[in-house]
């Protein structure tokens, strides 16, 4: 295999994975991408040839695909795409390095599909890291596709990596048998064939008999999404006050609400004044929501802010927190949720950051880092979090509060279903990437967290796309991007908990639990090895 024809593998490898995130025609394309890649990879297995050349031609391909879905970064800040896409490319290459290196030094006693336990372990992993960008997760890919997906109700988004790696590999092993080993066509190739057509088509169908036949669980519940169209750059934190931008916020809601209407949802950061938490409805942009809800005392307003909490005597200060000038008193900043109520005002402090943005990772350690975090307008560097979800409640119905990076953590949002949600509510501000890819494939991200707690969505967005979810993964009354408006839906309210929900990402458990084993498998191998020579 020449250097030529490896380098066209990892650019087609590259290409298909980057062309699947881009059109649901295109999806296809994720059960053969790895395949040239892999093909590449069983070259420096029967050569043994340089131990890094598979890192290398690896990088390529994640890079390719890194660069060319997640650029928009660079909108938001171009260090920071810069950093995102590197670093994630390397530690892709890294992990499929070491599946490399799993099956060289046990002589091939660890096959290949030892790449579904490495794989799926680093994805289960990167989920739970300070230092996390998992938007490549590869079972998101069939965002376009929900009605492929029904089953992950069962899986959650790992069971799709699963099914994508599987498949490629059956390919892989079935061009092993006939041109890498230089068989003719025989039973145990055709058996891959037949294999590979079940492995696809079976989940295929059965899950359009799960979406055809999947009846919607609970009451309608009315809600009304705003979509105030208020621009990050130049308005939200700049030349656009924050009561005008309260106003611009109720206006959309004008004639929309009915006796009927349960909620009224706003996007994150909504309100932009620094609103302290013991004293909120001091403020000018609470008071106007509390005066618009006398008149709709049945509704509770759920609405994205910029918050700060003094923490008193015996609180516990986490090392996000500020000391005040010339005073003992510690005080930390949040990105959060609020429920405001004609009654009571209940917050949520977001808990998953953006690296980078809202946080420094692993903080305590690294806090001279905190000038570098990149400025967004309102509060930059570190920000205080809470530990785990919590929800809203109003008036017997239960939902969850999730801010914008939050909702591409399944195993997270479904911390809020165990806790009883019965809607997930999401509010974002996606101005941020411009009109580029990365805020429709946020928002598609939305309809496999419904899938997966089968609880319906309200998803509100500063300049787009809102839109109502239901248990199916429909999107049901998409708003145009960087448009004012507002839409009403009555959504059903579920209390059903799914097997996912209730045993969160347990592949990726199990592929840690043998990806240990393959650890120590190469281990024990490389220490015999040394002892024969």
């Amino acid at each position: 295999m020449k250097p030529l024809f490896r380098l066209g593998l990892a650019l087609l490898s590259g290409l298909m994975l980057t062309m699947a995130w881009y059109s649901e025609w295109m999806t296809v394309l994720l059960f053969i991408a790895f395949v040239p890649l892999l093909l590449i990879e069983e070259y420096y297995l029967d050569t043994r040839k340089n131990v890094f050349g598979v890192f290398n031609y690896s990088y390529l391909v994640f890079l390719i695909w890194n660069l060319f879905t997640t650029y928009w970064i660079y909108k938001a800040t171009l260090p920071g795409a810069v950093m995102a896409v590197l670093a994630n490319s390397a530690l892709m290459a890294f992990i499929f390095w070491l599946y490399h290196l799993s099956r060289r030094w046990s002589d091939k006693k660890v096959g290949r599909y030892a790449l579904v336990f490495w794989w799926i372990t680093f994805e289960y992993l990167y989920f739970k890291t300070e230092i996390s960008w998992p938007w490549l997760t590869l079972g998101n890919g069939f965002a376009f596709n929900a009605e492929w997906v029904q089953w992950y109700e069962y899986t959650g988004v790992l069971g799709g990596s699963l099914w994508i790696l599987i498949s490629n590999i059956i390919i892989v092993s079935s061009i092993a048998e006939l041109v890498l080993q230089r068989n003719t066509m025989n039973k145990r190739l055709i058996a891959n064939g037949v294999l590979f057509a079940l492995i696809i088509f079976v989940p295929i169908i059965l899950s359009y008999v799960r979406y055809h036949n999947y009846e919607e669980q609970g009451e309608q519940v009315e809600m009304v999404i705003l979509q105030p169209n208020i621009d990050p750059y130049h308005e939200k934190f700049g030349s656009m006050g924050a009561l005008e931008q309260t106003s611009r916020l109720l206006e959309v809601a004008d004639n929309q609400i009915t006796p009927r209407t349960k909620y009224v949802i706003g996007p994150e950061t909504a309100l932009v004044e620094r609103i302290w938490e013991g004293h909120a409805r001091d403020y000018g942009s609470v008071r106007m929501i509390e005066k618009f809800l006398e008149e709709n005392a049945h509704v509770a307003f759920v609405v994205g802010a910029s918050t700060r909490r003094e923490y008193g005597e015996g609180d516990f200060i986490p090392p996000t927190a500020r000391q005040f000038r010339n005073s003992e008193t510690y005080y930390d900043r949040f990105n959060a949720a609020l429920q405001i109520t004609t009654y009571d005002i209940d917050f949520y402090h977001k808990s998953k950051l953006v690296p980078g943005v809202e946080k420094v990772p692993y903080y305590q350690y690294f806090k001279f880092l905190d000038n570098f975090a990149a400025d967004l307008g309102g509060t930059v560097g570190s920000l205080g979090k809470q530990a785990e979800s919590s929800v809203f409640r109003f008036r017997g119905t239960t939902v969850a509060p999730i801010i914008c990076y939050e909702s591409i953590y399944p195993e997270y949002v479904a911390s809020y279903v165990k806790k009883g949600a019965n809607f997930l509510f999401i509010i974002t501000n996606d101005g941020w990437w411009g009109n580029t890819p990365g805020f429709e494939q946020h928002m598609r991200y939305a309809r496999l967290r419904a899938i997966e707690t089968r609880r319906s969505i309200a998803r509100s967005a500063n300049t787009g796309i809102s839109a109502f979810i239901n248990q199916r993964g429909d999107v049901i009354k998409p708003t145009k991007w960087w448009t004012p408006t507002s839409i009403k839906h009555a959504v059903a309210e579920n209390d059903e908990v799914t097997y996912y929900v209730a045993n969160g990402d347990y592949l990726g458990r199990v592929a840690a639990f043998f990806t240990i084993l393959i650890i120590l498998l190469m281990l024990v191998k490389k220490i015999l090895n040394k002892k024969s020579t």
